[in-house]
């Protein structure tokens, strides 16, 4: 007996309810499908609010025309439409369906309200294929986990109602009810990894083990339990081996744990900041060169848009450090907040204390400077002057920042450097 996409995807809405529901429609059968099942739902609960979203990629010479089809069928379906025109250009040794498939999502973030669901039509033979991209490529348990039936995205969720269906289903369902789907040359284009897969891997692979497609996407729902697994203990876990600093890691309490866990942690750590996880061979420098550095020693493993390093025995994770000029001075006009881009840092007249009221009473000019050697900053409970180095040296504060923290004086008086010491005027004579 034929499964119903209709029953699956209201069973996925009573499970998930939102305030609204965002189909990503393609114009295929697959994402055809779900938008039928949606309208037909509609029909029934006039009260659902649903509403279609087409990418147009502009990477085809048909897209416009393809565009305006999808517009048509929502008109049909009585079902809301917007189109959003990508115009994508592909840089030069990029991967062409990377690139597409970021900005598709990126779209879809924007168009997506606070607690909406966006719907996609991946099914079971999706979940199939990216279970062996990941396991291609070498993938631990997030990437053999594949796809969640429902996730956090932009502002809302991303939910994926026919996880459990298999092409052929869908193939069946659409021929039923005789819908009118686009074909997209691209998906036979076997230079294309899942396209390769498709079309030549699975079905030599359905010819020795017919249901190949259900057993792949269940190893997959069985990767992702494993996954919940982690995810219900690492946090806990983290936090007994916290450094002495806000988001870092103590390398004393790592180095008690066995290796297979220190990585564990070190992922969940970088999961939990939102940075791109390294490769095995990256965290394995980490490992190594970072947990095990002399005690005096300040290395650093850095990949795409992250960098992890070590100071004493405090792991640091972070964006890569940016050229900075320490010798530039910044007028602060205190009455507004001043931004330092380059240094992912703003600082807010509060921050200045009993020195705001002083300075906009005295009119002295308050300036931001940086560490070029040789500062020193008045101490009043200990009495004169005590140089940055060994304030820096005594706060534990990192080499690499020690040049970066903003120094601000007022007058020619080094009077604060945020989180580090502050001194307030009535500590001094002014």
């Amino acid at each position: 007996m034929l499964r119903a996409p209709t029953d699956a995807l209201s069973a996925f809405l009573n499970k998930h309810p939102a305030t609204g529901y965002l189909i990503a429609f393609s114009g295929g059968l697959d994402s055809h499908v779900l938008l039928h099942a949606c309208a037909t739902l509609q029909v029934a609960f006039p009260r659902l609010p649903f509403r279609a979203l087409h990418i147009d990629h502009g990477l085809q010479s048909m897209s416009a025309e393809w565009a305006e089809h999808c517009r048509a069928v929502c008109v049909a379906l009585n079902m809301p439409f917007a189109c959003e025109c990508l115009h994508l250009q592909i840089p030069a040794g990029e991967s062409l369906e990377a690139v597409a498939r970021h900005a598709r999502y990126a779209a879809f973030s924007q168009h997506l309200q606070a607690g909406e669901i966006l719907l996609t039509a991946h099914h079971q033979d999706d979940q199939a294929e990216t279970l062996l991209l990941h396991l291609l490529r070498g993938s631990g348990v997030d990437g053999l986990a594949a796809m969640p039936e429902i996730r956090p995205f932009a502002q809302g969720w991303l939910g994926r109602p026919l996880l459990s269906f298999s092409r052929e289903e869908l193939v069946e369902y659409a021929r039923n009810h005789a819908l009118d789907c686009l074909q997209d040359p691209s998906n036979v284009d076997t230079r294309f990894d899942r396209n390769f897969l498709r079309q030549q891997v699975i079905p030599l692979l359905q010819q020795r083990w017919p249901v190949v497609g259900k057993t792949l996407a269940r190893a997959a729902r069985l990767q992702g339990e494993s996954r919940a697994l982690l995810a219900s203990f690492l946090p806990e876990k983290l936090a007994q081996v916290a450094g002495s600093r806000s988001g870092t890691l103590s390398v004393r309490q790592l180095k008690t744990l066995d290796i297979p866990l220190q990585k564990a942690l070190l992922r969940e750590w970088l999961a939990q900041q939102h940075f791109p996880m390294p490769e095995e061979k990256k965290l394995l420098h980490v490992l190594h060169d970072v947990l095990h550095a002399k005690p005096d020693a300040e290395p650093c493993v850095a990949w795409a848009g992250c960098e992890i390093r070590r100071f004493r025995d405090d792991v640091y994770t972070m964006l890569p450090l940016q050229h900075h000029d320490p010798a530039q001075v910044l007028a602060w006009d205190v009455s507004q907040e001043l931004a330092i881009p380059i240094l992912h840092c703003i600082l807010q007249p509060a921050q200045l204390g009993a020195w705001l009221a002083y300075v906009q009473a005295q009119h002295v000019p308050v300036t931001v400077r940086f560490r070029q050697g040789g500062e020193s900053m008045y101490i009043p409970y200990r009495g004169g002057h005590h140089s940055l180095k060994h304030i820096f040296q005594e706060r534990g504060v990192p080499s690499w920042e020690r040049s970066r923290l903003p120094l601000i004086y007022v007058g020619e008086r080094l009077v604060s450097i945020p989180g580090v010491l502050h001194v307030e005027p009535s500590a001094l004579e002014c």
